[in-house]
């Protein structure tokens, strides 16, 4: 396996990895509670891939190509923002996991991926920062970092999609039994609220 190669796929396998951090799958799974099927579930998670891998590369692009990083208040900012979309979203599931199944599966196919894309676009912003430093660092070339960033943020969506093709099936099963289904819900909302309030003081306290 030429150097090449190998440096493509640990890119690809760093982003995977990346994907499967508890805040990006506590937000995930707020969304995937209201998931009728396997399948749409993997929708789901691959909007949410999308719009992490989007901000990804808008974002931390330009740093990569200039060798700069974002201003230290302007990466607190956007980790607090992270921390309180977490807690908004678990509000939210708490207060409309009874409703959502009723309403979410009659809407357009874009209307129910906007909302994990948008959580999408949130983290990968947040993350920006971060991870265009460390590229532009180890990356020999503005060529060679805009190319492992290209890469790690195709991972961060097959890392998605792959949770969710395993978790699927289990959010998809639970849908039949409604007590199942409410306790899983309510299980995913006190998650990401309690991963939003860790994750702001984490930022918080530097």
């Amino acid at each position: 396996m030429t150097p090449t190669v190998l440096a493509g796929l640990t890119g690809v396998l760093q982003g995977a990895r990346h994907a499967l951090e508890p805040d990006h799958v506590t937000a995930v799974a707020t969304v995937m509670v209201e998931a009728p099927s396997p399948r749409r579930g993997m929708f789901y998670a691959a909007c949410w891939g999308l719009g992490h891998a989007s901000m990804l590369c808008l974002v931390a692009g330009p740093l990569v190509a200039l060798r700069v990083e974002l201003p230290d208040r302007l990466a607190m900012g956007l980790e607090l923002v992270v921390g309180a979309m977490l807690v908004l979203l678990g509000i939210r599931t708490l207060r409309q996991h009874g409703h959502a199944h009723s309403h979410a599966h009659d809407a357009p196919l874009l209307t129910r991926g906007r909302r994990p894309f948008v959580i999408g676009i949130v983290h990968g912003l947040a993350g920006s920062g971060a991870l265009a430093a460390l590229i532009a660092l180890g990356a020999p070339t503005v060529t060679t970092g805009l190319a492992c960033l290209g890469l790690y943020a195709f991972g961060t969506i097959l890392g998605m999609v792959a949770l969710a093709a395993l978790a699927g099936p289990m959010f998809a099963h639970a849908g039949r039994f409604p007590a199942l289904a409410a306790n899983l819900t309510k299980v995913a909302g006190i998650a990401s609220i309690l991963m939003g309030v860790a994750w702001t003081v984490r930022t918080l306290l530097g």
